[in-house]
């Protein structure tokens, strides 16, 4: 078993060794990790609610429930999920990029099984059943979102190129939205404004398939280029507490996921509460359909600009600021009337000003991720992304749950689809408008307050926590010739 574990680590080696130079298949591979994870991501948090409330016929209070336990169980696992990606050997196919590859199908297969129309079993079935495979699939979707996070350490130590690397995973998560969001309503939508079981079924296939083909050049084309861990290594038990405790003097660290959970509750709920905007207000989803479209040109303006932008502004002050004036113009949607078309382009302009926090986000994660290893001296990138993801899950776990409540304090009957009372229509307008406003005002507030690392204070960080990488590579190297 010895000689297998060393042969391994030999292959893992040469992988990473023999990488080509960072290059824009690096950025594009990562691209694709999240345009493929996040599109099945964007279909279940998106429209999930609405299959199983209109076409299942769980109660909404019920569905809330299942949403809440499901992620609160799923944030437990990730500790664990965590470790076992810290854990992993490397191997010819890389270390992060290993478990990627083999994740992907059922991934895909899990999605589907979602939206397969169950409405005729008994109630209590019914339930059971969605409380189930939403577990399962929470469970296999962590196994893609903690290795593919924590791989942009490990493709380069480079503060410019983890900025390009989280400016292309931000296009790949918006270009997941995009895509889901401009197909699903011509998918799921009759012409009487109803959604179709048929519909959800097709849009999740489409989705699994796209999903896997993407995934696939992630594995090929984003190479790891810097040795985290091998199987000869003598595996160290983790302290937990000690783990957590250091954690929480992680300033940085602790603002994203602030920032993060922010998102969550308030300004990624668009994706939501656009759908019942335009069905019950506007009493017309087809316009829905250009929503993604809209928030994908300004990503797409922002993109040019963030470079030289980031040279005279910092990546704090250019996620901080501009979230002021993307407050501004969700309140204006809250309190004036406009048309549809309207209310997609104003809601375009604001992610302008919300795009510089979307392309950074994942470049401050993985800056976080080092300033713990230089807070600590130790290396757990899994773990340290896994207390991410189990913060952030613990608490939006709660997030659709609130989304549900919401629209149900304000009068929204989901079995009655685009016929409610009046009112209704009302206050999901302005329920729809204010929550961002509201997430963009606390996101400025935490940048303000609570973040408190500079470019050069990082730069200098990353510098030296690569320096110790490669130190390391080379032990190991002479390690395993010596066996």
């Amino acid at each position: 078993m010895q000689d297998k574990n060393i042969s391994r680590d030999k292959e893992y080696i040469v992988y990473v060794e023999s990488a080509s130079s960072f290059s824009i298949k690096d950025k594009l591979g990562y691209m694709f990790g999240d345009l493929g994870g996040n599109t099945l991501q964007v279909i279940v948090n998106t429209y999930l609610l609405l299959f199983m409330t209109s076409i299942v016929g769980i109660r909404a209070g019920h569905f809330a429930i299942i949403v809440a336990v499901c992620k609160a169980l799923d944030s437990l696992n990730d500790p664990f999920i965590g470790r076992f990606t810290d854990k992993a050997a490397g191997t010819k196919y890389g270390k992060y990029n290993n478990i990627i590859r083999k994740v992907s199908v059922p991934m895909a297969i899990m999605t589907v099984m979602l939206f397969i129309d169950v409405s005729g079993f008994p109630y209590g079935l019914k339930v059971a059943w969605c409380l189930i495979i939403y577990f399962l699939w929470g469970v296999i979707s962590s196994f893609w979102n903690i290795p593919y996070g924590t791989m942009l350490n490990s493709i380069s130590q480079n503060q410019e190129q983890r900025a390009e690397l989280s400016n292309f995973r931000s296009i790949g998560s918006l270009g997941a939205n995009v895509i889901v969001q401009t197909a699903a309503p011509l998918l799921i939508f009759n012409n009487l404004n109803e959604a179709t079981a048929q519909g959800f079924l097709i849009l999740s296939i489409i989705g699994g398939v796209f999903s896997i083909i993407c995934l696939f050049f992630t594995t090929r084309w984003a190479r790891e280029r810097i040795v985290i861990t091998t199987s000869s290594e003598k595996k160290q038990a983790v302290n937990y507490k000690k783990l957590f405790l250091s954690f929480l003097k992680n300033r940085p660290m602790i603002s994203i996921i602030l920032a993060y959970i922010i998102v969550k509750f308030f300004i990624q709920t668009t994706g939501i509460t656009n759908q019942y905007v335009f069905q019950v207000y506007f009493g017309e989803t087809k316009t829905l359909a250009y929503a993604g479209i809209a928030q994908m040109i300004p990503m797409i303006m922002c993109m040019p600009l963030l470079k030289p932008l980031l040279k005279k502004f910092g990546k704090k002050n250019l996620i901080t600021w501009p979230m002021i004036i993307a407050a501004v113009l969700y309140g204006l949607l809250a309190f004036v009337k406009v048309s549809p078309m309207a209310w997609v382009i104003i809601q375009g302009i604001a992610s302008f000003f919300t795009g510089f926090y979307s392309l950074l986000i994942w470049s401050l994660i993985a800056d976080g991720v080092d300033y713990h290893v230089w807070l600590t001296g130790e290396r757990n990138d899994g773990m340290v992304y896994s207390i991410v993801t189990f913060v952030v899950f613990l608490v939006a776990s709660l997030s659709t749950t609130f989304i549900t409540l919401l629209l149900s304090s304000v009068g929204f009957q989901p079995l009655l689809q685009a016929m409610q009372a009046p009112g209704v229509a009302e206050n999901i307008r302005h329920l729809s408008a204010i929550l961002p406003a509201i997430g963009c005002v606390l996101i400025f507030l935490i940048f303000t307050l609570i973040y408190n690392l500079s470019d050069k204070d990082m730069e200098k960080i990353s510098i030296e926590v690569g320096h110790k990488a490669k130190i390391r590579e080379e032990e190991l190297e002479e390690e395993l010739e010596d066996k």
